[in-house]
Parts: structure tokens; C-alpha cells; sequence
């Protein structure tokens, strides 16, 4: 017997209130339908008989799409699952790893998730990694590259990954990558960039991205050295020299009350100064985490693209420069313009899948958020062995798919969110297998109905 999905997702189109954009939260089905059959389905809902009414090219496209479904409530959810545990299994077999060349960093952002890491003394901060440990990390990668697994990226981070005083370690890690075909990655604040761009050329990195907060003032308010000394000057002459030795260069920008005038300038100082214009060069912004900020300095996804709209308009472009709305818009974008398969993901990110991040101490946690809580530790480096060992953590956040968290078994975005960060709900609720919703669906809405308009309009 033929009944109504439970995951029917409905949107309005700007242009035309006669039409609905309708996606299907289980075949990930995007279709234009008008909006009088749209309600019909709905009302299909609560006396099935209304899709008699439907004409019959209508109903049996909405069968095969999946908008209507001789499957039990029951039956559709296993699907979910099964579906879930195929993309789940598919994604830890692509590795990713960030490497922490040391716990230390020469700055004190006021708004820093890693503060915490200052309570474990100076010594432990100034630990090194060393290079068996690198050594042994690396012979485990190409063990299991061998084995089957893809490797996707090594990503340097922090602490400060490129402190002068970390070039040899750098170094090391950089000629591991290299033999085993790894790109890099690094996140970086760029105050020594200087002196390791020849490296960077060398070895080619993907990209160095770095933070700026503000003009001038601005910037060193946030972000300034242990001594309390301004950075914005330095930053910016190392980034000129990197865009200059064709280094692909990411300026991201931290976003809460306290700063959120400093779009309009960053902006206008990024095209003023001709960079915009470089191949080699992008930025965006990045609302600081809530758990992280102080009451009433943070800021929601929404509130910030609400903001950037009144520079950029309706264009979708727009999305580009929120990282939120960036990730979404493109793989949308994707898969109209490939026929590809809708942007479904079994967990939010690669924490719940092939990310792995090692500390200068072999330690293996799942993701950056929760660098040095031995408690959400998930294993170590066996530097004798060179294996990893992993330990029942493992499986509470590799195993965090979607369908296993009660609060998202009945929602119609489940397969596009993904049950949000496991290390915010971590914070706020102190339970990984909580639903960290945020703006999201709000954000669905609006990246989805722009998107697919505007490629409609292109393709008209």
C-alpha cells in the first residue's frame, strides 16, 4: 500500500509561488513540481486516496522518485541504515591525517577552543613530535595505502605548525608526504610563513591557510603574540610574499559581535590591494564556535550570511565566502551539474569517518577540538610496532552515523546534515550522541532554493 515519505522536504521557489522545489530525503531526489500537486501529496498524507487525484504521469513520477512509498516507516528507516553503514564504511576507508609538529604556538587569541592546552605546563607545551614518530606514522599510512585505503591529505596544525623553531620536524614530515604521494595542507597563523615558503614551494602544498580578524587594530585586538604584541603587520607582509611565490594562500576570519564590522574593510582592502584578482588566492568567514565564546559575543551562520548579503546581494556567489554555506552550495552545484548523487553524509565530517589527528605525543584523537583530552583520546602511535592502537573511543565517533541518534531518526534533513559537530555537542550537552542542530535547516533552505534556481535560470 502506497503511502507518503516521511521525508519529503518542500520548499518555495522566489520566482514562481506556482512551483515547489521537492527533494526526497532518502533517493536524495530534487524535482520541480507544481505546487497544486504538491499539495496533494501532502494530503496524501492523512488519506492516501488523494493520489487518485494526481494525474497519472504525476503519481507514478512521484513513485518512482520516491515522494510516494509502498515501504513501512519501518522499512524506509532500515533503508536509511543501510544506507548510513555503506557511506560510513566508504568514508573511513579515505584517510586524512593532521599532524601536530608541537602543542606550542607564539600567539594568545582571545577566543582560542585550545586555552586549556596552557594549564598542562611549559615543558609539555614545548614538546616536540620526533622523527620516529613521524617515521612511524608514515610507514603505517603507506601500509595502508597497500592495503586499499586512499590517502586524501596530510594537514599540518597546532598549536603553530611553522614556528622557525619547527622546520626541521616540518621538514621531515614534508619528505614522508612526498614518498607516499600524501598533498599537504596547513593551517597556520603566518606569523613565521617567511621563512618556510621555499619549503612550502617545494613540497607544493595545496594550501597555507591563515587568519586575519581585522584591519590593523582590529586584528591585534584578537590575535596577538604570549607577549601581547600586535601581528597584523607581519601577517600581512608574509602573506603579500607568499601570494608572490605563487603559494595558494586562505585568509579566514574569525566572525562574533565583537568584530563583525570588519567584513566591510577586509573586503575592500582584499580587492583594493589586487588580491582577489590572484588565482592563488581565496578567504571567507567563520563564526567563532558558541561553546567557545563568551555569553552574547557569538554569532549564528545565518546572522553572518545575513551581513556578508548586504556586499554580495542575491547572487549565490555569495556562499562562497561562509564556510558553512560554501560546503553545501558546491556540492549541490555538483551534483546538478554532473547528474551526480545528492550530497547525502552518514556523520558530519571526517571525525565520524577517515580523520584521524596525532599530537606530538603519538596520541590519536578523533578530530582537532578535542586535542589533549585523554578522555576523548582514541587511540596511540606504537613507534616500535608502527601501528595504530585503538581503543573503544574509536567506535563512539567513527561509529556516530546519522540514523543512531534518536533525535534525527524522524527529521527530513537527516541524510544532508548528518547529526551536526560531535565535538560541539560534546561541549554543550556532554554527550557525543546528542543532535547538534544549529542554523542548519534554516541554511538548507536557503542554499538549496538559490542554488536551484539560479541553475535553472542558467539552463532555461
Amino acid at each position: 500500500m502506497l503511502r507518503t515519505s516521511d521525508y519529503n522536504i518542500s520548499l518555495e521557489l522566489k520566482e514562481n509561488a506556482d512551483q515547489c522545489l521537492m527533494i526526497q530525503g532518502v533517493h536524495g531526489s530534487f524535482d520541480i513540481l507544481e505546487k497544486k500537486y504538491a499539495d496533494v501529496l501532502e494530503a496524501c498524507r492523512s488519506d492516501i486516496s488523494k493520489a487518485d487525484e494526481l494525474p497519472d504521469d504525476i503519481r507514478e513520477g512521484l513513485i518512482k522518485r520516491g515522494y510516494l512509498t509502498s515501504l513501512t516507516e519501518e522499512d524506509e528507516f532500515k533503508f536509511i541504515t543501510k544506507l548510513c553503514k555503506g557511506m560510513n564504511d566508504r568514508g573511513r576507508k579515505r584517510l586524512s591525517i593532521t599532524l601536530l609538529p608541537t602543542y606550542n604556538c607564539n600567539f594568545r587569541c582571545e577566543y582560542c577552543f585550545e586555552r586549556n592546552l596552557q594549564c598542562n605546563g611549559e615543558d609539555w607545551l614545548n614538546g616536540k613530535m620526533s622523527f620516529e614518530m613521524i617515521d612511524a606514522i608514515f610507514t603505517k599510512l603507506k601500509s595502508a595505502k597497500e592495503g586499499g585505503y586512499k590517502l586524501e591529505s596530510i594537514y599540518l596544525f597546532g598549536g603553530e605548525p611553522l614556528l622557525r623553531t619547527n622546520y626541521d620536524i616540518v621538514k621531515r614530515i614534508c619528505d614522508k608526504a612526498r614518498e607516499i604521494g600524501m598533498p599537504i595542507c596547513c593551517i597556520s597563523n603566518g606569523y613565521d610563513l617567511d621563512k618556510y615558503v621555499d619549503l612550502i614551494k617545494e613540497f607544493n602544498f595545496r594550501y597555507v591557510q591563515i587568519t586575519i580578524d581585522g584591519i590593523g587594530e582590529e586584528h591585534d585586538k584578537r590575535r596577538y603574540l604570549t607577549g601581547g604584541q600586535g601581528t597584523y603587520n607581519r601577517i600581512m607582509k608574509n602573506v603579500q610574499l607568499g601570494l608572490e611565490k605563487g603559494i595558494n594562500i586562505v585568509l579566514r576570519t574569525n566572525v562574533n559581535t565583537k568584530n563583525l564590522e570588519a567584513i566591510s574593510d577586509l573586503i575592500s582592502f582584499y580587492k583594493n590591494n589586487g588580491w582577489t584578482k590572484k588565482p592563488n588566492f581565496s578567504y571567507y568567514f567563520k563564526t567563532t564556535m558558541k561553546c567557545y565564546d563568551q555569553i552574547g559575543e557569538s554569532l549564528s551562520e545565518v546572522e553572518l550570511m545575513t551581513k556578508m548579503a548586504a556586499h554580495y546581494g542575491e547572487d549565490i556567489s555569495k556562499f562562497q565566502f561562509n564556510s558553512i554555506y560554501q560546503g553545501l552550495s558546491t556540492r549541490l552545484l555538483d551534483m546538478l551539474e554532473h547528474n551526480t548523487f545528492a550530497p547525502f553524509r552518514s556523520g558530519y565530517c571526517g571525525a565520524n569517518m577517515g580523520m584521524y589527528t596525532i599530537d606530538p605525543y603519538g596520541d590519536i584523537y578523533p578530530c582537532w577540538d578535542v586535542l589533549s583530552e585523554k578522555e576523548h583520546a582514541i587511540g596511540r602511535v606504537n613507534v616500535e610496532t608502527c601501528e595504530f592502537e585503538f581503543n573503544d573511543n574509536l567506535e563512539k565517533w567513527k561509529g556516530r552515523t546519522v540514523d543512531k541518534l534518536e533525535e534525527c531518526k524522524k527529521c527530513k534533513y537527516m541524510m544532508f546534515c548528518g547529526g551536526g559537530c560531535t565535538a560541539q555537542s560534546k561541549v554543550l550537552y556532554n554527550d557525543i550522541n546528542r543532535a547538534y542542530c544549529d542554523d542548519f535547516v534554516d541554511i538548507f533552505k536557503q542554499v538549496a532554493v538559490d542554488v536551484c534556481s539560479k541553475y535553472m535560470a542558467q539552463h532555461a
